[in-house]
């Protein structure tokens, strides 16, 4: 008897070039787990199915269904990872379909007030954010720079950095990490 999880998780996983260890690494779980979700006897916990489909960018009705065309991937809201930090006023949504070490897409929204440590990424990655709301204040290498709406910074990726909202308006843009190669 065929298993739907199975077939689905080979399947986005080839669709997205993935090896079991990577795509184990990005959901924080085992490969000798991920390989017996693989496996035509598997029974996964549902903790663990969710971890997966959320890592491949898709929620698990269309890791189970064949829904997803070849070629393109549709993720709902609700299945982006969302994480806040700063007592919730910094909000950062996951919106690129799936999470690689060479690109990052976050939806971003900073309160009043907010100030937050940015992630330093590994040398050679680049950063941008792009301010589409209200007027943002990086902080990059200990300098500040005022970012409006439409505005963009862009900078080294493993350069200290910050981002806030000094204004009292809230914050709307999208932040991209890149590794150039």
């Amino acid at each position: 008897m065929a298993n739907p999880i199975s077939e689905g998780i080979k399947r986005l996983r080839a669709q997205h070039k993935l090896t079991q260890t990577e795509l184990a690494n990005m959901a924080g779980i085992p490969r000798a787990t991920l390989a017996n979700m693989e496996s035509t006897n598997s029974n996964p916990s549902i903790s663990v199915v969710v971890k997966v489909a959320q890592c491949l960018g898709v929620s698990v009705d269309d890791l189970i269904t064949r829904r997803q065309s070849i070629n393109v991937t549709q993720v709902e809201r609700k299945d982006m990872p969302v994480s806040h930090q700063d007592d919730g006023k910094f909000t950062s949504t996951r919106t690129s379909p799936i999470s690689t070490s060479n690109l990052h897409i976050n939806d971003v929204s900073m309160m009043p007030g907010c100030y937050t440590k940015g992630v330093p990424h590994p040398e050679g990655s680049h950063e941008l954010f792009l301010c589409l709301e209200g007027t943002a204040t990086m902080e990059v290498q200990g300098e500040k720079f005022e970012v409006q709406a439409g505005d963009l910074i862009y900078f080294l990726g493993h350069l200290p950095h910050c981002y806030g909202n000094e204004s009292l308006k809230p914050v709307h843009g999208v932040a991209v990490v890149f590794m150039m190669k």
